[in-house]
């Protein structure tokens, strides 16, 4: 990858990001919320050096992205590349062809793992892309670079990956969630299907409560995930004749 890479977010996805980023091009990062030591290949950056890198990816949480694109829009170079790497595309995409110039290219992407899933490598790893402004002329290089490191990289409209993302992802720490609030607890013994239950709920708790919230008020298909279950759950009170206010 020519030149260097702006990486604006150094949360626990920017972390991992960076550390794969750094060994194709270096890695300028910006981040004011936390401290940032440079290492080999990773730079700590101002927003302005981070921007005006070939390729700038934005890590940041959903709820934040809007005001991002707005400080960085006249700091972008001519012909660049802003991706964003949030778990829904429709709503992020669309601010980010309102916002940015016209001379920028804007690619969508999704990594379908993070820090708790990494292996050490990308060998075998799925990446969602969504090409938007501009994004076709870049896809050749992407695919590329996927191909070199054993990466299986889906192309899908961002309207069929938040589809996609609210019937599993959000699905899951959706009931992850449901179940920590409802106190079932770790058990010494137990069948393998209530370990199943609480390794959801473990795995739905390693990511912040606001991905969570920011996955629910973002993504224009989660109120039909939310509804299916609660139709779900009044069924089954109707046949056990449970009365219960829901």
């Amino acid at each position: 990858m020519k030149g260097g890479v702006g990486l604006i977010g150094y949360g626990r996805f920017g972390r991992l990001a960076a550390r794969y980023c750094a060994r194709q091009a270096e890695v300028y990062v910006h981040d004011p919320r936390v401290r940032i030591s440079a290492r080999r290949g990773i730079h700590r950056a101002t927003l302005a050096e981070a921007a005006s890198q070939p390729v700038v990816v934005l890590a940041v949480p959903i709820s934040e992205l809007r005001g991002v694109l707005r400080s960085i829009r006249t700091l972008v170079p001519p012909g660049g590349l802003v991706i964003d790497v949030c778990s829904v595309k429709v709503m992020p995409l669309d601010w980010m062809k309102e916002v940015l110039p016209p001379s920028v290219s804007i690619v969508g992407m999704h990594p379908l793992f993070g820090p708790d899933s990494d292996t050490g490598s990308l060998r075998g790893q799925r990446v969602v892309v969504s090409p938007s402004r501009n994004g076709a002329r870049w896809m050749g290089r992407i695919r590329s670079l996927a191909r070199s490191h054993g990466v299986r990289l889906h192309v899908m409209t961002p309207a069929a990956h938040d589809r996609l993302m609210a019937e599993t992802l959000l699905l899951t720490q959706y009931v992850g969630r449901l179940l920590e609030g409802a106190a079932i607890p770790e058990r010494a013994w137990s069948t393998a299907s209530y370990g199943h239950l609480r390794l959801i709920v473990r795995t739905a708790l390693r990511d912040s409560e606001q991905l969570f919230i920011d996955m629910w008020r973002f993504n224009p298909y989660g109120l039909r995930t939310a509804r299916a279950l609660i139709r779900s759950h009044r069924a089954l009170l109707r046949k056990t004749r449970m009365k219960i206010d829901i």
